[in-house]
């Protein structure tokens, strides 16, 4: 069964690797549940694999002991390998009907849709569960990401 939009609703945190220690990304996401995040973002461009799935792993159980989602960034299957709860797509990614075929009915799938709304419709009529527009404002972790206009 697909989430509903309510319990999609709350603070969304996201994880960059750039900004941390890698030792540090568990506690790090401890504490933005701690203050309040109910859906955390595991975002990594990294290439290291190993890694990559060794973080995923340890941020799902952190956030089933929280009953907090985890989204993994850009790739369905290290989030079916650490069993997340969703992924979020970008514009080059897996495309949505083959994340939720690979992901199942209860998936949560996001899609940015950068400062489209165009974007935005085909992502709805696809079947996203939620959408993503931005960044808004000067961005230290994405400057050449498109605008948006509020």
């Amino acid at each position: 069964m697909r989430p509903s939009p309510e319990s999609l609703r709350g603070l969304y945190a996201i994880t960059d690797a750039g900004l941390q220690p890698a030792e540090l990304l568990c506690e790090r996401v401890s504490l933005a549940i701690d203050g309040g995040a109910s859906m955390i973002q595991y975002r990594d461009k990294s290439t290291d694999t190993r890694l990559r799935l060794k973080q995923a792993r340890a941020l799902a159980a952190l956030c089933r002991q929280h009953d907090v989602r985890l989204i993994i960034n850009d790739d369905v299957a290290l989030a079916a390998d650490c069993g997340a709860d969703g992924v979020h797509l970008g514009r080059h990614d897996t495309g949505l009907s083959t994340a939720r075929r690979l992901l199942g009915d209860a998936a949560i799938l996001g899609v940015s849709c950068y400062n489209r709304l165009d974007l935005a419709q085909q992502a709805v009529d696809a079947g996203a569960d939620y959408l993503a527009f931005g960044r808004f404002f000067p961005s230290q972790t994405k400057p050449d990401a498109v605008q948006a206009d509020v």
